[in-house]
């Protein structure tokens, strides 16, 4: 899997974190054209790179919504547009019905 191996890398050199590319179309990279998250390209990524050495582009809400549910409140998410920062943040936070009952 040529992204797990550039991406360890990236952090053998020194990165401090490794930023998985979306685009801000968020049809590329890890997502399919359609903008649906490839969960198994992201599970193998986080199971060998580990979830704190990543960030991932997310620019669309739906990606946003499934990465808080997936993995917390506290993952790294990035390709957030400024206007988007304070829902993305209720989603984080569980104050939005799309992550409501995961958090609360």
């Amino acid at each position: 899997y040529p992204r797990i191996a550039q991406a360890a890398a990236e952090l053998e050199a020194g990165s401090w974190k490794v930023i998985v590319e979306g685009r801000e179309s968020g049809n590329v990279g890890i997502y399919a054209g359609d903008g649906a998250v490839q969960e198994n390209d992201v599970e193998a990524l986080v199971q060998a790179i580990g979830l704190d050495n990543l960030i991932f582009e997310a620019p669309q809400k739906s990606q946003q919504i499934w990465f808080c549910k997936q993995y917390g409140s506290q993952v790294n998410l990035g390709n957030i547009a400024p206007a988007d920062v304070i829902p993305v943040e209720t989603l984080r936070t569980g104050l939005r019905a799309d992550t409501l009952k995961v958090f609360h």
